[in-house]
């Protein structure tokens, strides 16, 4: 009595003090990058860490609804200059022109970098042209900054060098804001200092645009909207969490009641209960450990073990007679039950070996929950037993005494089902295998509609194309960007391409500007050309020679380089569309209004070495595709395996077969309905099949064993009747989730238990010996 009062005691504190310790240390991550593929080749790793922490990523798109168009721009300009203020924001634009600063490093090269810049912007005709324009301005009644620049500057290389830095589609306006076209939205767009998948950081600045927006909105009158990745991700995590609570606390109940209704001994909810717990804490502080971070769908996939480790002492309690002591009714199924446990830690052991980091974490996780809470029920679980132990008679022994009766139908039922499903699967047009990760976020559709809506307001639509140029330094870079504008843009002409980026639009290579120079008039012809413009125009005598020694001082001036343009406002044009990275220097070119992306491909492919053209959505599918069969590779290594140790266990490779055959039928049968109900399979579904497997080998392993007398029989019937019910009880919850990768898994899992369940009662009875 004491010895067993200790174990408990110890077990318990144990429990106790690590469950503590996890809550304080582990950290926790929610984005969805973690079960993306890691990427083997230079492009995919590209690809992955654009679609992760590229600029479109920082972006966050405010609406402000409700009261009258004035009111929501007053809002927007106290909004606007609130935000602009803070650390957390790089770039935050509602439409009103920022104060005018001149950039005066800009200003002193504009004859350099300026777009358009040619030997005949100084002809005396477009001098004249260039005159006539300052004078409109000079005499219009409004206000403009470039006034003050008229005479230093009178071919307007500033302007066309700041308007070309402007979208090309102009945003609609209300008030002097932008706004939506009916007029009812106020519109803002702010770039975060931190990227998309910095979660903590994005929450900071969610939470400054809310408190500052509740501050302006006194009368409640105004309503907020916020989205963008940054937004998306936050929000996704908190799904995340509380799903993962919530499903755990369901699945809890639900296993709870089906042991109360099963056995009607409270004590056994306890007794299950420890295993599961160790096995749960443990993989999560071991996990945590080795990945230094735990994934929520990680922890929130723990909840599975409830479906399947409560499998252990489940067959304990079923087993228990009131002969013998619990030790050594374990020690008479231990053979059977190690047999089952170790075929689907083989499941798993698949998962280690992927490249997702994510689904390494449920391997490891897994794997360690499987095999803690094994060893406990073997070695631990008998021992809180009190010696001698009357076990209560379990519920429900009778009618399944009917079950026991051999008749052929039941297997030829699953044989034709199978048979069906596999028809079905091969006569069907529709798509087997769901490739497009867009899929898997946990949003809610209405969300992913507004957020399209708001982009398409601000003509902030993604884009899914783009160029990747590469080279070894800034300055080749420009100079292959420069061929390759040159030549995209003669060949693609709207409608065919909308537009295209370059980041030598911003700054010209240095070998482009040298030519400038070269083209850049002597003083004397210019001054000519200047005299003769100004004929017949109002302009004082003298007023543009600031104009003549500005254009002379750029021909003397080093060409600008790139890390001088880094001090300059061209700074964030320049970082958004350039990288630098451990192989090299690379621009990332964005394509709009791509209407055949075939032939686009096609150009780049034969006509630019330099470049690589690269459609996100279709290569990521391929990425996935790819690692599909990676997956399926692996998972016929995993199934392979599993042959051989029931080979090895069972000492008969019949016997390993008529062990796996139901099971096979079991997941066609999953496979079919799935598709059946119209559900396109994809990573996660695969897994789950691994998952299906090893516990659909629990229980043909049991189903199979040879029992010498009717009552033991019935009671491995009894035990995993109880097993089936409390899996597909948890998994069915899980399939409730609104996060797409626990779904996946929950329908899976409790269509697959329930097949195996079916199939392995109809094909491995036997006559008793």
């Amino acid at each position: 009595m004491r010895a067993r009062t200790g174990i408990f005691l110890i077990w318990l504190m144990t429990l106790l003090l690590a469950g503590w310790w996890g809550m304080s240390h582990i950290s926790l991550r929610t984005d969805l990058s973690l079960f993306l593929p890691q990427g083997g080749t230079t492009q995919e790793r590209l690809l992955l860490d654009e679609l992760n922490k590229g600029p479109a990523t920082r972006l966050l798109m405010l609406g402000i609804g409700g009261g009258d168009a004035a009111d929501r721009a007053g809002i927007s300009q106290k909004l606007l200059a609130r935000l602009r203020g803070s650390v957390l924001f790089k770039r935050v634009e509602n439409g009103t022109p920022r104060a005018f600063e001149i950039d005066r490093e800009l200003l002193r090269y504009r004859y350099l970098i300026a777009p358009g810049i040619d030997p005949r912007s100084f002809s005396q005709e477009n001098l004249q042209t260039a005159l006539n324009t300052r004078l409109q301005e000079l005499k219009s009644p409004f206000p403009t900054p470039f006034k003050a620049l008229s005479a230093e500057d009178p071919t307007g290389a500033y302007q066309a060098m700041l308007r070309s830095r402007m979208p090309h589609s102009e945003i609609n306006r209300s008030e002097g804001v932008w706004a939506s076209r009916e007029g009812e939205t106020a519109l803002l767009l702010a770039e975060t200092a931190s990227g998309g998948l910095e979660l903590d950081q994005q929450q900071l600045a969610l939470a400054m645009v809310r408190n500052a927006f509740d501050d302006l909105n006194g009368d409640g009158r105004h309503t907020l909207i916020i989205s963008g990745p940054g937004a998306f991700g936050v929000q996704s995590r908190d799904i995340i969490r509380q799903e993962s609570q919530t499903l755990s606390l369901v699945a809890s109940c639900i296993v709870a009641l089906i042991l109360l209704f099963a056995y009607r001994y409270p004590p056994y909810l306890l007794m299950a209960a420890l295993p599961l717990l160790t096995g749960l804490l443990t993989a999560t502080l071991l996990t945590s450990l080795l990945f230094d971070e735990l994934h929520g769908i990680t922890l929130a996939f723990g909840v599975t073990l409830l479906g399947v480790t409560i499998d252990y002492p489940i067959h304990l309690f079923s087993h228990l007679r009131k002969e013998h002591h619990p030790g050594r009714t374990m020690q008479e199924i231990w053979a059977t039950l190690r047999l089952s446990v170790i075929t689907t830690c083989l499941g798993y052991w698949v998962l280690v070996m992927t490249d997702f980091s994510g689904l390494r974490q449920l391997g490891a996780f897994t794997l360690t929950g499987l095999v803690t809470a094994a060893v406990c029920s073997r070695y631990l679980l008998p021992r809180l037993f009190s010696d001698p132990f009357i076990a209560p008679e379990p519920k429900g022994l009778r009618p399944l005494g009917r079950l026991l009766r051999t008749r052929p139908w039941p297997a030829a039922l699953i044989i034709l089902a199978a048979a069906f499903c596999l028809w079905s699967l091969i006569r069907s047009t529709g798509p087997v295998w769901q490739d497009d990760i867009a899929t898997l976020s946990p949003l809610p559709a209405e969300l992913l509609q507004q957020d399209q809506a708001l982009r398409r307001q601000l003509h902030a639509t993604e884009s899914n194309q783009m160029l990747v140029i590469r080279a070894g330094d800034p300055e080749l870079l420009l100079q292959n960007c420069e061929s390759v504008g040159r030549r995209v843009r003669t060949a693609f002409k709207a409608p065919l391409l909308a537009g295209i980026e370059l980041p030598s639009d911003h700054l010209p290579s240095q070998r482009t500007q040298i030519l400038r120079q070269q083209q850049l008039p002597p003083t004397g012809q210019l001054a000519e050309n200047l005299r003769l413009a100004l004929q017949g125009l109002p302009f004082r005598e003298g007023v543009f020679d600031g104009f003549v020694e500005a254009v002379e001082r750029n021909r003397r001036l080093p060409p600008m380089r790139y890390e001088t343009a880094l001090e300059t406002s061209l700074r964030p044009h320049l970082e958004r569309l350039m990288q630098h990275r451990p192989e090299g220097w690379l621009a990332l070119i964005p394509l709009h209004g791509v209407s055949d992306p075939d032939r686009l491909s096609r150009f780049v492919r034969e006509t630019l070495p330099e470049a690589e053209y690269l459609n996100l959505r279709q290569e990521t599918s391929n990425l996935v595709a790819d690692f599909r069969q990676q997956i399926l590779q692996r998972v016929e290594l995993g199934a392979g395996l599993m042959l051989l140790l029931l080979w090895f266990g069972l000492g008969s490779l019949r016997a390993a077969i008529r062990t796996l055959l139901p099971i096979v039928l079991a997941i066609l049968l999953t496979i079919g309905l799935l598709h059946i109900s119209g559900n396109s399979l994809n990573l996660f579904h695969l897994i789950s099949l691994m998952l299906v497997l090893g516990i659909g080998i629990d229980y043909s392993l049991f189903f199979g064993r040879r029992e010498k007398q009717a009552s033991r029989h019935l009671r491995t019937l009894h035990a995993l009747s109880i097993c089936a019910a409390s899996t597909t009880g948890v998994f069915a919850i899980l399939a409730g989730s609104s996060i797409p990768v626990l779904h996946a898994i929950g329908q899976t899992v409790a269509i697959g238990v329930g097949m195996s369940y079916l199939a392995t009662y109809a094909l491995s009875r036997r006559p008793l010996t």
